[in-house]
């Protein structure tokens, strides 16, 4: 399990990070939109901490469900919330950025995660259409 879920965290990982290069880009062209790539780029950021944060999470409650404990706690949606809401403030109190492009800066990874287990469900089910549950050959 946790093999796939490092190969998982790869490639989330590459593909905010391309989306991070797209928002510097996109600032470097057009330095006038500093407000909207500035938000998106913090907001991107906190979404890859907390999705780091998340694996981390259930690599650990993995782990303890493995060995037999059990775990007091979640995983830990107070703390990812905290990063989120961590970097919208530093994004537009402190900075002065858009509020919009944090919210869709924080939206990043988690889509980006939406897209590819929609794309290994699609991916693993390319078998025959009569190879359903229940059917007795």
């Amino acid at each position: 399990m946790t093999d796939d879920l490092q190969v998982l965290m790869r490639k989330i990982s590459r593909i905010t990070f391309f989306f991070l290069f797209l928002g510097c880009l996109g600032w470097a062209v057009y330095p006038k939109w500093e407000e909207v790539f500035g938000g998106y780029l913090i907001g991107a950021l906190g979404s890859l901490l907390f999705t780091w944060q998340l694996a981390w999470k259930i690599i650990r409650v993995a782990d303890m469900a493995a060995g037999g404990r059990r775990s007091r706690g979640g995983f830990g949606f107070l703390s990812r919330a905290a990063i989120g809401l961590l970097a919208a403030v530093i994004s537009v109190r402190t900075l002065g950025y858009d509020p919009a492009a944090t919210v869709a800066g924080l939206i990043t990874s988690p889509m980006a995660t939406l897209v590819l287990g929609l794309s290994s469900i699609r991916r693993r089910s390319g078998g025959h259409p009569s190879d359903e549950r229940g059917e007795k050959q």
